[in-house]
């Protein structure tokens, strides 16, 4: 018996390969629902959204550098300094340690990079800066805040003697110093008054907490006064007022109360003239006390307040002073300032000086941002946004001296 044999011809071959060729691309696909996913697209390279910026910052005080950045998590960040890699900075965020001067100009960048790629923020450079005062220290007018202050109000405290004291709180804010000068004052039988003029400020969010009082006084009640003062407040200015011909003598000053304060301040009053008022500043500087308020007194001599700080203790200070004329005492405060000094105090020396003081860290020479602003007697619409007024200086004698004229001087620091 013959074997059976088959052939399969050319054109069976083809058409068993086109019917297998469906099969093997489900067998290798998948079919129905039960198949894979597509696949996942590729990531996103990082981004920067925030460049870190520029700034000018204190002396002896920490820098801190931030970016903002997208991409594929997890990112990481590594920055530099003048090219170098900062060690352990590897996050958004970097806060270098106290600065120098040396340290002025140096330039900062951010590498970010994830699996997708990195990118290089833009360079942010770091300027050195006056030193500033710890934030809550009352002695220096609060000059570190100034960026943030906005004026809110301007106002009078008015002194009638006898009767009632005059008083106005700022609670929760910051206030000028008192308008001092030669006051618009007068007498009608056995009553005195005088005015004198006040400026408010919002403070930040950040810092909250000072409260601002401005009080008119019997002249014979002003040492009762400042000796009753609790140890967390700051005499911010004074002005003392006896005039020939008054039937009372009367005393304005200001203080600033800090309820949360970290220490005490501690006053210490000094009674000079002329001729011992520079050197008496000066060794009260150098052990560490400031002087924050200052006036001529009934007796011809001046009146200093001055205060030292637990929360600030070991730093020698330099203090200059200068006995000017109203029409002059804006050019020597900018003097000052482009010296390194902050001006703590704005004061009589008598009917036609006035006295300024100037006191900076020992060793300072930065020099500091002040301008002055001469603005009409009573026009309240001028404001000091951005800075905040350390001197308010009043230049009208109630119309007898016509070299001063009735215009109000603004030190602007």
């Amino acid at each position: 018996m013959r074997a059976l044999h088959r052939s399969t011809s050319p054109h069976s071959v083809s058409r068993i390969a086109w019917f297998l060729l469906p099969i093997a691309i489900l067998a290798i696909t998948g079919c129905g629902s039960g198949g894979s996913s597509p696949a996942t697209p590729p990531g996103l390279a990082p981004a920067i959204a925030t460049q870190p910026a520029s700034a000018t910052i204190p002396l002896d005080s920490p820098a801190t550098l931030l970016v903002a950045a997208s991409g594929t998590g997890p990112l990481t960040y590594q920055w530099t300094e003048n090219g170098n890699p900062v060690s352990g900075a590897t996050s958004a965020s970097l806060t270098t340690a106290a600065l120098q001067l040396p340290d002025s100009g140096d330039k900062f960048t951010v590498t970010v990079s994830n699996a997708y790629g990195s990118v290089t923020s833009n360079v942010a450079t770091i300027t050195i800066g006056p030193r500033s005062p710890a934030q809550r220290d009352m002695r220096f007018k609060h000059v570190q805040l100034s960026p943030n202050l906005n004026e809110n109000y301007v106002t009078n405290i008015v002194g009638n003697i006898p009767g009632d004291t005059s008083q106005v709180t700022f609670s929760g804010a910051f206030g000028s110093p008192l308008g001092v000068g030669n006051q618009n004052c007068g007498t009608i039988g056995n009553f005195t008054s005088c005015g004198w003029s006040v400026r408010q400020y919002e403070g930040p969010s950040s810092i909250q907490g000072f409260n601002s009082v401005y009080r008119a006084d019997s002249l014979t009640n002003l040492a009762g006064d400042l000796a009753g003062l609790a140890a967390n407040t700051v005499v911010t200015s004074l002005d003392e007022q006896n005039e020939p011909g008054f039937a009372y003598g009367l005393a304005a000053y200001s203080t600033e109360t800090d309820p949360a304060a970290s220490g005490n301040f501690t006053l210490q009053r000094a009674l000079v003239t002329d001729q011992t008022l520079a050197t008496t500043v000066s060794a009260l500087a150098a052990n560490g006390l400031v002087v924050t308020a200052a006036s001529v007194n009934p007796a011809g001599g001046i009146d200093l307040v001055a205060y030292s700080w637990s929360g600030d203790t070991g730093t020698g200070y330099d203090a200059q002073t200068v006995l000017t004329t109203y029409a002059d005492v804006g050019p020597q405060a900018v003097s000052l300032a482009q010296q390194g000094y902050i001006i703590t105090a704005v004061g009589t020396a008598d009917a036609n000086q006035m006295l300024l003081v100037g006191t900076k860290v020992h060793g300072d020479t930065l020099p500091r941002n002040l301008h002055y602003v001469g603005t009409p007697f009573g026009n309240g619409g001028t404001t000091a946004d951005g800075q905040i007024i350390v001197g308010n200086i009043f230049g009208n004698d109630a119309g007898n001296n016509p070299n001063l004229p009735g215009d109000t001087i603004l030190l602007v620091q």
